[in-house]
């Protein structure tokens, strides 16, 4: 649980550091992966799911859906109209504010404690640390595109890629498909160098290569098709085209460029 909030602190002052100093007209930049979100309502987005984790951790609420979900004001795109009054420097201001207060929380948990977010779907605290961490990761690369920057990546991305594996099962599900029992295999490197692997090393299906690039591809901000990734397999090439990290329904990645 340490490691995971050093992570999710590491990965908040990151994004933070992008986000400081940016101009207005920067604020409401168009997201490419999220239309028609403007840059603005990612970080609107993180903080009041953020807020809401607070919330939920001291049990005000009994799922995300039980008012809190009505505060954010969201439409059918799940742009958080609520906040969209503030200004780029009251949304940062905000976020911090939030962000701290949940990172407080989580040091103050046992990482088994279970904390209700979607509706029947509770977390444990130590998973909702995680996946407070994909989600703040998934939408710092929309906001890297919309800068037109490179996405910084570093070893944290491990939460990301663990997800990716973790909720197989549920994104061939949402995708209406069977998980099959076809062994697989993920062998991805890390910025650092370090291999991170899961599954049957001898698995005939496999994926390979950057996991920058694999991480890009779960949160359904790049197609496989278009990196270098090493897929080989039907089921290989089945998972890469559903794979999600995060709740909802399913999304659709980016349409290929190439085409392999």
């Amino acid at each position: 649980m340490k490691d995971i909030i050093n992570d999710l602190i590491a990965e908040q002052s990151q994004v933070d550091s992008l986000l400081d100093g940016l101009t207005e007209e920067q604020w409401k930049l168009p997201l490419e992966g999220c239309k028609p979100w403007i840059l603005q309502d990612a970080v609107n987005h993180i903080a009041f799911f953020d807020y809401a984790a607070n919330r939920l951790m001291d049990h005000e609420f009994k799922d995300l859906l039980d008012g809190l979900d009505a505060e954010a004001q969201q439409d059918e795109d799940y742009v958080p109209h609520a906040f969209r009054h503030y200004t780029g420097a009251e949304t940062l201001q905000w976020w911090r504010q939030e962000r701290t207060k949940m990172v407080y929380k989580f040091m103050n948990k046992d990482p088994k404690e279970r904390i209700p977010w979607a509706p029947g779907m509770p977390m444990s605290a130590k998973s909702l640390c995680s996946a407070r961490l994909m989600e703040l990761w998934a939408h710092s690369v929309d906001i890297y595109d919309a800068l037109g920057l490179d996405v910084v990546v570093k070893d944290r991305i491990k939460s990301v890629l663990f997800l990716s594996w973790q909720a197989r099962p549920f994104a061939y599900s949402i995708n209406g498909l069977k998980l099959p029992e076809t062994p697989m295999y993920l062998e991805l490197a890390l910025p650092s160098g370090e291999i991170w692997t899961k599954g049957d090393p001898q698995a005939e299906n496999y994926i390979k290569g950057s996991a920058k690039e694999w991480a890009m591809v779960s949160v359904r901000r790049r197609n496989w098709m278009d990196t270098s990734l090493e897929v080989v397999g039907e089921e290989a090439r089945r998972y890469a085209s559903v794979v999600q990290c995060y709740a909802g329904a399913a999304d659709s990645a980016p349409e290929a460029k190439h085409q392999r």
